[in-house]
C-alpha cells in the first residue's frame, strides 16, 4: 500500500511523537513517501503527489488539506484526484476549523485522539471517524534525574481568566459577549462537559430575543464563531486552573510553562524555553498537578503520558474515562477539580508521603510503557486502510462488465 505523509514544517512538541508511527508503518511493508507541504509552492507537492499515486495520504490536525476547483466548485484535493484523506487530530478539531470548514470532504477519514472530538468533526462536514488512544516514542524522554529535587509541581500555562475576558470582548459585539461568559461558567462548574455541548445548553436559557439575534451572528459570521467556541474553551480551562492555584497559597508550588497573572505566595514560575525542557523537570519532579483543557473532553491526552514516562506522579482532575487509562490511586493521584477540600487533604499527603508519591510514579511509568505504545495505533491504522483497499477492489469487481 502507498501512502503519503504530508509535513508543514517540522513536528514539534506532542507532534514528535507521530514520528515513531511513520516509522511503524515504514516497518510493517507500507510504501511511505513524505511530502513537504509548502504553502508558497502547493503546485510542486500536488505534482509529486500526482507522480506517487498513492492511495491514501496521512497528515496531522487536518493540514495537509488542499482545496482545488473541479466543474467551478471548490473540493477538496482527495476528491478531486480520489485517494483517501486520512487526518490524525491530536487536538480538538474546532482549533483548526479554517482547513476544514466549508469543504465537507468526501473521502476524508478523522482519526481523533478523544472520543468527542468525532462531534467537532461532524460539525465541520466530515462524518467518517475513527478513533485510537494517544500514543508515545520512547526514544524521546532522556533519562529521569537520580533524585527529584522538586517536590510538587503545576503544569501550564496558567493564564488569569481576566486577561482573556479582556482580550475576547475586544473582538466579538457587546450584544454576544454575554454567552461567552455564561457557557465558560458552566463549563467550570460542569467539568467534564464539551463545548459544544455546553453552548447549546447555555443559548437555551436566554430569551428567544438573544437567541435570534446569535444565531444570526453565527450564520454572517461563521470563522468568528468558531473562534469563540475556542475562546470559551480556552477561559473555562484558564479558570479552573487559576482557581486551583489561588487556594494552594503557601505551598511551595513550581508552576511550569507559560503563566500571566500574579504569583501567590510561595509560587514560583519555571519558563521553559523548549519542549524538551519539559521532560527534564518532570523528570526532576516528585507529583505534577494538572489540569485537563477543556479542548481534551474524555480522552487523558499526550501531555500525562509524557509525565508518567519521566517518572512523575501525575495528579489530574477526575473524570468518568480515567480508569480506561490508569489506576486511580496506583499508577495516578486523581483529584475533585472543584472540591478544595479533597485537593489540599492530597496535595498535603503526597507532600508528608513522597516515596508513595514516587512509587506511583515509577508504576505510572511502566504503565505508559506497557500500554500506550505505537504498536496497535499503527496496525489499527493499517487495518482501515486494507478494508478500504479491499472495498474498494469487490466494488471495482462489481462494476466491470463481464466477459460473455
Amino acid at each position: 500500500m502507498k501512502l503519503a505523509f504530508f509535513k508543514t514544517g517540522e513536528l514539534q512538541g506532542t507532534l514528535k511523537h507521530i514520528n515513531a508511527l511513520l516509522e511503524y508503518l515504514k516497518g510493517k511493508g507500507i510504501e511511505l513517501k513524505v511530502l513537504n507541504l509548502e504553502p508558497e509552492n502547493v503546485q510542486k507537492t500536488v505534482d509529486e503527489l500526482q507522480e506517487f499515486k498513492p492511495s491514501f495520504v496521512l497528515d496531522i490536525n487536518a493540514t495537509g488539506i488542499i482545496v482545488g476547483e473541479n466543474e467551478g466548485e471548490k473540493k477538496a484535493l482527495c476528491d478531486i484526484l480520489g485517494y483517501v484523506h486520512l487526518s490524525l487530530f491530536t487536538d480538538d478539531p474546532l482549533l483548526h476549523f479554517p482547513h476544514i470548514h466549508g469543504i465537507s470532504p468526501r473521502n476524508m477519514i478523522g482519526i481523533v485522539t478523544d472520543i468527542k472530538h468525532a462531534d467537532s468533526l461532524k460539525m465541520l462536514g466530515v462524518d467518517n471517524v475513527s478513533y485510537i488512544t494517544p500514543f508515545l516514542d520512547f526514544s524521546l524522554f532522556p533519562q529521569p534525574q537520580s533524585e527529584r529535587d522538586i517536590d510538587i509541581a503545576f503544569l501550564g500555562p496558567v493564564i488569569d481568566p481576566q486577561i482573556v475576558v479582556n482580550a475576547v470582548q475586544k473582538n466579538i459585539p457587546e450584544s454576544i459577549f454575554p454567552i461567552f461568559i455564561e457557557t465558560g461558567e458552566y463549563m467550570f462548574r460542569n467539568p467534564e462537559v464539551n463545548v459544544l455541548t455546553a453552548l447549546s445548553y447555555v443559548l437555551g436559557i436566554f430569551n428567544p430575543q438573544f437567541q435570534q439575534e446569535f444565531n444570526n451572528w453565527r450564520q454572517n459570521e461563521e470563522f468568528a464563531f468558531f473562534r469563540l467556541l475556542n475562546d470559551i474553551a480556552i477561559y473555562a480551562t484558564m479558570r479552573k486552573r487559576w482557581y486551583l492555584i489561588n487556594f494552594l497559597e503557601g505551598v511551595n508550588l513550581k508552576i511550569i510553562g507559560d503563566f500571566q497573572g500574579e504569583l501567590k505566595e510561595d509560587h514560583e514560575n519555571i519558563p521553559v524555553n523548549s519542549y524538551e525542557d519539559f521532560y527534564k523537570i518532570y523528570g526532576r519532579t516528585c507529583i505534577t498537578v494538572m489540569s485537563f483543557p477543556y479542548t481534551v473532553p474524555t480522552s487523558t491526552g499526550f501531555v500525562p503520558l509524557e509525565v508518567a514516562a519521566m517518572g512523575s506522579a501525575g495528579m489530574v482532575d477526575f473524570r468518568g474515562t480515567l480508569t480506561s487509562f490508569f489506576k486511580p490511586g496506583e499508577e495516578i493521584i486523581p483529584y475533585l477539580p472543584l472540591d478544595r477540600a479533597d485537593i489540599e487533604e492530597k496535595v498535603l499527603y503526597y507532600l508528608d508521603n513522597l516515596e508513595e508519591a514516587k512509587e506511583i510514579g515509577e508504576r505510572a511509568k511502566q504503565a505508559v510503557i506497557d500500554r500506550f505504545r505505537v504498536n496497535d495505533r499503527g496496525d489499527f491504522i493499517i487495518k482501515i486502510m486494507g478494508e478500504i483497499l479491499s472495498q474498494s477492489q469487490q466494488q471495482s469487481s462489481l462494476e466491470s462488465p463481464k466477459e460473455n
